[in-house]
């Protein structure tokens, strides 16, 4: 079997023809096709950490093949968790990723030139690069110090009123889409906790987590979603917190405590 196969012990009850139409169907269900003036828009079986699933274009350049690319989202997605891709260390571990999944970048754009016939493999390689580069997000030790202070500080807010949290628990925007939250209280009035962590694009991220509230809220009832921000480094504007408060039971800084326990006081 190929490079990442999974070992299922044998079972009469489910034999390898079962298996097969599993997967394929829920490949099926998941693959979302666009046809678009450069091209096709779709989306690959594979996600970036936030829960969103990878979405690629590929487009025809040339008669001999086509031109495959993420369109920028992955290294803007890097730079959004507050990731500076311009240090030394970083150009390194880029240069190397790239190289393994055969991947280039242009102007902030990943690339892949595809020769005819295609082969899915490639798609599929092309795909786990911008994963695995996504990755690098941990390397920012002075975003994981600030991000610390905010997680000690909303847990300790969370123990005082006497609630147990679970992390990083995954909600359900459709049946095959789902994103995680950094804190979730199953009570009267569901709690969803996010906090913001992103350095740069503000409005982009709103807008995103914006429509994934909404979302949320027609699937879940009565959730009551809260997403803090860190107030001295992070400036939002004032389209983020029109976004922030209006879709959000509460939209502040994490160190307003009084603020966030008055609210979970009231969702208890």
């Amino acid at each position: 079997m190929g490079r990442g196969a999974i070992l299922v012990i044998a079972d009469t009850s489910f034999s390898p023809a079962d298996l097969r139409t599993l997967l394929t169907s829920f490949w099926n269900e998941v693959l979302e096709i666009e046809a678009t003036p450069k091209g096709l828009l779709f989306t690959m079986p594979v996600s970036y950490p936030d829960g969103w699933q990878v979405v690629l274009e590929l487009s025809q350049k040339t008669p001999k093949g086509f031109r495959l690319s993420d369109r920028g989202k992955t290294l803007s997605w890097l730079t959004g968790q507050g990731q500076n891709t311009e240090t030394d260390a970083m150009k390194h571990h880029l240069q190397r990723l790239c190289a393994e999944h055969f991947l280039k970048e242009e102007h902030g754009v990943l690339y892949r030139w595809l020769d005819l016939p295609l082969d899915a493999t490639d798609i599929q390689v092309f795909a786990e690069g911008l994963v695995a580069i996504t990755q690098l997000e941990i390397l920012n030790d002075h975003r994981a110090a600030e991000e610390e202070v905010a997680d000690s500080t909303v847990q300790r807010i969370f123990s005082d009123a006497g609630l147990s949290p679970k992390r990083k628990h995954r909600l359900h925007i459709t049946k095959e889409r789902a994103v995680s939250v950094d804190y979730f209280v199953e009570q009267r009035r569901p709690v969803a906790l996010q906090i913001l962590r992103t350095k740069t694009d503000f409005s982009g991220t709103m807008e995103r987590w914006g429509f994934r509230w909404e979302k949320l809220k027609a699937n879940y009832a009565g959730l009551a979603p809260i997403m803090l921000y860190d107030r001295n480094t992070q400036i939002i504007d004032s389209y983020s917190r029109h976004i922030g408060e209006s879709a959000c039971e509460l939209f502040c800084g994490y160190d307003e405590t009084d603020r966030i326990h008055a609210t979970l006081t009231v969702l208890h």
